[in-house]
């Protein structure tokens, strides 16, 4: 059986909450597809911005996938994380098109 594991990515800084209802609601969404979700919105508190990225980073390399929220073209670290997604090839899920694309989504 194939996983399918899909990291979360969007806006967290600035927000409520760090958005965590949205990164919340994902998973859960994601998990009644059947799929592995990765949520970073549940790492500690009190690590650096530096470290959540790393973490992330490291996260996101784990998955096949990336979904990403409403709002990531306004996110540092999510742009970061769509860049990566890319040259990575993984299969792009957006929030607010539920749509599915595999490889760079500019090609």
């Amino acid at each position: 059986m194939e996983t399918n594991v899909i990291y979360i990515a969007g806006p967290m800084s600035g927000k409520p909450d760090f958005n965590r209802v949205a990164f919340s609601l994902a998973a859960a969404r994601l998990s009644a597809q059947g799929a592995i979700p990765l949520n970073p919105a549940m790492l500690p508190g009190g690590l650096s911005e530096a470290d959540y990225m790393r973490i992330g980073l490291a996260m996101l390399q784990c998955a096949q996938g990336i979904y990403l929220l409403d709002g990531w073209q306004h996110s540092a670290g999510a742009c970061t994380e769509y860049a990566l997604a890319k040259k990575l090839g993984l299969a792009f899920h957006f929030q607010a098109a539920q749509v599915i694309m595999k490889g760079r989504p500019d090609a």
